[in-house]
């Protein structure tokens, strides 16, 4: 007789970490206060009035798309080792705050997670 197959192991789907998101929406905001001049919110938006161009020297993906010729702004602009520097620096910064801050309020977000897991929002801190 064939042997019967072992059952497929499952996980448990992990969801979305809020303290992730927020690490990566600095991390953008890093990025994109340096080479476009505008937070990543602005980039994705623009200033949301009737142009939905971004104001002064930003730089909005709405305006990329309308001129292409930025993209060579923004080139020239990473290819400046200052700002290079720069973010890499913001960057190992905020980097090493969120792993500190992680672990100095590890147990309050054990608590809050056990909540927010009975809620089953597929959402945890």
């Amino acid at each position: 007789m064939a042997r019967r197959k072992a059952a497929r192991r499952r996980r448990r789907p992990q969801g979305i970490k809020l303290l992730n998101v927020a690490e990566a929406l600095v991390q953008a905001n890093i990025v994109t206060e340096t080479l476009m001049d505008v937070n990543p919110i602005q980039f994705v938006l623009g200033d949301a009035g009737p142009t939905l161009m971004a104001s002064g020297g930003a730089i909005s993906l709405l305006e990329i798309a309308k001129r292409p010729e930025l993209l060579s702004t923004i080139g020239a602009r990473a290819m400046n080792p200052e700002n290079i520097i720069n973010i890499a620096v913001k960057s190992a910064i905020a980097n090493v705050g969120f792993r500190f801050a992680k672990k100095a309020v590890a147990r309050p977000i054990r608590l809050m997670n056990k909540n927010l897991r009975m809620l089953n929002l597929g959402v945890t801190l």
